[in-house]
């Protein structure tokens, strides 16, 4: 798939089929986070693959599993994550994500389909998959074969016109 129609065609999806990923699905999608860039290469992620009776645990933390036959709660540990106070507290929240969105690319470069979700309870989350202290869970990626298509809201974008800048605001 050439690179733009992928990034056009990635959406959240909301609903998922019972189909499992196969073994080389799973392991393709947690390469891409394996190998996504993070401040001074500290690569903190952690992640947390969660399938058949794991799936209960799932919805103990958050109404937004959507029916996904797999889950992957994205952590990072915060004693490995780069820190500038001038700029951010922790790199660990934005490696994260950077390592997530190409997880969510990879789901679509293989035919499937994901939601990013950030609604569910990480103190729930930290108990129910025992997450060290020193391991801060992100966000979960939903993934399987989406048995919906994407909502009208997916296809509205602002026009470059109202979001860059050039030279000042």
């Amino acid at each position: 798939m050439e690179y733009q129609d992928l990034i056009e065609q990635r959406y959240s999806c909301r609903k998922f089929t019972d189909e499992a990923l196969t073994q080389s699905e799973l392991e393709a999608i947690l390469e891409a986070g394996r190998v996504a860039p993070s401040a001074i290469n500290r690569q903190p992620w952690r992640f947390l693959v969660l399938q058949g009776e794991d799936l209960a645990k799932v919805d103990e933390c958050s109404r937004c599993r959507y029916n996904a036959p797999t889950a992957i709660l994205v952590c990072f540990n915060q004693e490995e994550s780069a820190k500038n106070p001038v700029v951010t507290p922790d790199y660990g929240w934005i490696d994260s994500g950077l390592a997530l969105m190409q997880m969510a690319l990879e789901a679509k470069n293989l035919g499937l389909d994901s939601c990013i979700v950030g609604a569910y309870e990480p103190a729930v989350a930290r108990e129910v998959f025992a997450i060290p202290e020193s391991v801060v869970p992100y966000q979960f990626l939903m993934v399987g074969h989406g048995a919906m298509e994407p909502a009208q809201l997916h296809n509205e974008r602002r026009p470059l016109d109202e979001i860059v800048h050039y030279g000042s605001f």
